[in-house]
């Protein structure tokens, strides 16, 4: 991959991580809402978002991969996530919503590195170091939440 993709798949998934660390920052501080909706509902919300994004990856990984490998699981799996994710924004029990996607996020990653060794994706490794770091970061961020507003 060529440093200027490499570069944004970086910036762009690092930049994905700022209504993370903002919403759980302003959740921590106790701020009240914002435009009307609490801090914690916009990390549920957007936690909601990535994680269907990235079933949405699993999905067009598995089209790309349709011809020359079995991908039926794959395109099933994807779906889970999404509608895992679109469960945690139904329910109105925010320790649940957190940790669904907390689990969600943590079997995305176990099922993008399980695939990686298969070939089932890119095998563009700097995309899983990245993937790693970003999805540690949204777990704290959310387990730090979970911790002060519900334990």
């Amino acid at each position: 991959m060529n440093k200027g993709k490499n570069g944004l798949i970086y910036t762009l998934g690092f930049l994905g991580l700022v209504p993370f660390l903002a919403s759980s920052l302003l959740a921590l501080m106790h701020t009240g809402t914002f435009w009307g909706v609490l801090p914690l509902e916009f990390l549920i919300t957007y936690g909601a978002i990535i994680l269907s994004f990235l079933g949405g990856i699993l999905w067009g990984r598995a089209l790309h991969r349709a011809e020359s490998e079995k991908t039926t699981g794959l395109l099933l799996l994807s779906n889970v996530f999404a509608l895992m994710a679109w469960f945690t924004l139904l329910i109105n029990a925010p320790a649940w919503s957190l940790g669904l996607q907390m689990f969600g996020f943590v079997l995305v990653l176990f099922f993008e590195q399980k695939l990686a060794r298969s070939s089932a994706m890119t095998s563009y490794m700097g995309y899983y170091r990245i993937r790693v770091l970003l999805t540690a970061a949204v777990i704290v961020c959310q387990l730090l939440v979970f911790g002060n507003h519900i334990l």
